[in-house]
This record gives C-alpha cells, sequence and structure tokens, in this order.
C-alpha cells in the first residue's frame, strides 16, 4: 500500500521517501502546485509517515499504533497545524511566534517536532519575516512543511530557504478514472462538466459535485443564453443571481468564453472544448457572439475577476457583466 493520498501524487511520494531513506531531510520544505492538487493531504500524509512507530513498506503510516492514534485524534504533541483563524483572512505574526516557540521545544513522542503551515501565502509581511528567523536557525530536527498553490507571492528569502516540491495536476483521462472511481453514482456525462468546473482538479470536481454544483451552473448557463437570444432580461437575472457568489460566475464565465473561443478557431469539430456546456449549448453561444466579441468579454472577465475582490457593489458588477453581453450579441 503506497502511502501517497491520491495516485497522481506517487512519483512526489516516492521522492519524499527516498530523501528520508538517505537521512537528509531539510528543515524546511515548500509544497506547491495548483489548486486542488493535495498539496495539504501529502504533507499530512509525509508528517504521519515519520511520526509512526510502524510504517509499512512503501512508506506508508500503519495506522494502529500509538503516534498514529494521537495523530488520527488530533492529539499528537510533535505535531501542529498553523493555518488562518476562523475570524481572520490572514496568518498573522502572533501565530508565527507560537510556531517557534513550538519547534524549539523538546520532542515529545516521535522522531522530531513537525508543523504544517498553510496557506503559506495568506502570511502578513510581519508574519513572513518573523518565519524567516525560524527557518534560518531552525531547532534541532524539527521539520516545517509551507504549502502554498501561490509560491511567488512568499518573499524570495522565505522560499529560497525551503526545498521545494512541485505538485501537478493529474491528466484529464486520470481525473476522470480517479473521480468516477471516488464518485461512482455520477453520470459519465457530468465527469468532464465537473472537471471543467474544478480546473481539472478532481479533489475540486468532487467538492463540487457533493455541493450539487453542476445542476446549479446548467440552470445560470441555460438562463445566460436565454439572455443571447433574448429570452431573459438583465433585471430578471440581476434579481435572482444579486446573492450568488460573483467570483464563481466570473470564474466560469471564464472557462465558457475560451470553450466559445476555441470553437470559433477550431471549427464544430474541434474536441478541445472542456465539457462545461454542451456542443448543442456552444453552438447557440458561438452563433450569438461572434470571435471579436469572445476576445472583448473575456478581458473584460478579467477586470470584473479583479473588482470582484473589491469593495465595490457586487450588484453593480453583476448588471456590467449582463448588459455588456447582451449588448455584445446584439452588435
Amino acid at each position: 500500500m503506497s502511502g501517497a493520498p491520491f495516485p497522481w501524487l506517487e512519483e512526489a511520494w516516492c521522492a519524499l521517501l527516498e530523501r528520508r531513506r538517505s537521512g537528509r531531510l531539510p528543515h524546511g520544505w515548500l509544497f506547491t502546485g495548483p489548486a486542488g492538487t493535495g498539496k495539504l493531504a501529502l504533507a499530512r500524509a509525509f508528517c504521519q509517515a515519520i511520526q509512526c512507530e510502524s510504517p509499512l513498506a512503501r512508506g506508508a503510516a500503519c495506522g494502529h499504533c500509538h503516534g498514529c492514534r494521537m495523530w488520527q485524534a488530533g492529539a499528537h504533541p510533535d505535531l501542529t497545524d498553523v493555518t488562518i483563524p476562523e475570524d481572520k483572512t490572514r496568518i498573522l505574526v502572533d501565530q508565527i511566534r507560537a510556531l517557534g516557540d513550538f519547534m524549539s521545544l523538546s520532542r515529545s513522542h516521535g522522531p522530531c517536532r513537525m508543523a504544517i503551515l498553510w496557506p503559506a501565502d495568506a502570511m502578513t509581511e510581519n508574519a513572513a519575516n518573523s518565519l524567516l528567523k525560524t527557518l534560518e536557525e531552525p531547532p534541532g530536527d524539527a521539520i516545517l512543511i509551507l504549502v502554498s498553490a501561490h509560491p511567488f507571492h512568499l518573499p524570495a528569502t522565505v522560499r529560497s530557504r525551503c526545498q521545494q516540491i512541485k505538485l501537478a495536476l493529474p491528466s484529464r483521462p486520470e481525473a476522470r478514472r480517479w473521480l468516477a472511481g471516488a464518485m461512482p453514482d455520477i453520470p459519465e456525462g457530468d465527469l468532464d462538466a465537473l472537471l471543467a468546473l474544478g480546473h481539472g482538479s478532481p479533489l475540486r470536481a468532487r467538492a463540487l459535485a457533493e455541493q450539487e454544483a453542476l445542476p446549479q451552473w446548467r440552470a445560470q448557463l441555460d438562463a445566460l443564453l436565454g439572455l443571447l437570444q433574448g429570452r431573459k432580461g438583465v433585471v430578471e437575472l440581476s434579481e435572482q443571481w444579486h446573492k450568488a457568489p460573483l467570483d464563481v460566475l466570473v470564474d466560469r464565465l471564464q472557462i465558457l468564453m475560451a470553450d466559445g473561443i476555441c470553437r470559433h478557431m477550431t471549427g464544430a469539430d474541434g474536441d478541445r472544448s472542456s465539457g462545461v456546456a454542451t456542443p448543442k449549448a456552444l453552438e447557440i453561444l458561438t452563433e450569438r457572439l461572434d470571435p471579436a466579441a469572445c476576445f472583448h468579454f473575456q478581458g473584460r472577465l478579467c477586470e470584473w475577476r479583479r473588482l470582484a475582490d473589491t469593495p465595490i457593489n457586487p450588484q453593480v458588477l453583476l448588471e456590467d457583466i449582463l448588459v455588456t453581453l447582451r449588448d455584445l450579441a446584439q452588435t
């Protein structure tokens, strides 16, 4: 049994085990990769394997020893997680100072003290500066794993003091196989759509399926096509969607527009669409929006995505999106 939490992480898992067998484990690690890769799961599996008293042949934690039972109960004295507090939006300097105190203590049960910091790019500037001291002067044999989907948001001084493990999403066929096995009740035709909404991540696709996001998106798509065809109005859709997360809508529209542009460029028989919309829906989209309109709207979506993270009234942004889409279909 492999200790890798997901099949596409097997290569990274083997690399971690090889470093452990060599006796050359760095004090600082940085696990990077797109959102939904499984970075945090890999970091936790690696920590558990190191703290396990009877690891299995391929490096997996046994799950039964005293160390594993403490880990499963969230009570292992040599392991800690540091993340964004529930009432905050960033990781604060006081958390990093407390982490430094934890790392400097002697081990209690396992072979070393270990900590996972995620998402590392959410640290404030003062927190990152405080962490740098721990990385520059690591206490004993303690191990710190930073997890980040946006490593270049971290100071270069922090990145340079960590051994990076770069993770990638699985191929589309591998992602489909895993998702089909993880959720056998999902219809075959929905797999590609869920993976498209999850940007190729089967983990995000699974979460979206559990949230019943696909029926919601298909209803939105039908309404948007109705807007393009004149069957729906801006006021009607604005009233229906004013409470929906705007950043999610913008994200899905970006995927849809990319498919529309691809269809214009490759023709109706092209097999490069993400699966976020049916061929019939893409046919309607590209009939109502020519290539120039698709490119223009895609550019505006980038602007709206940036504005969605500002204090601007989301209702105003939503109406701007809908009016722009309607007007492009009429030009």
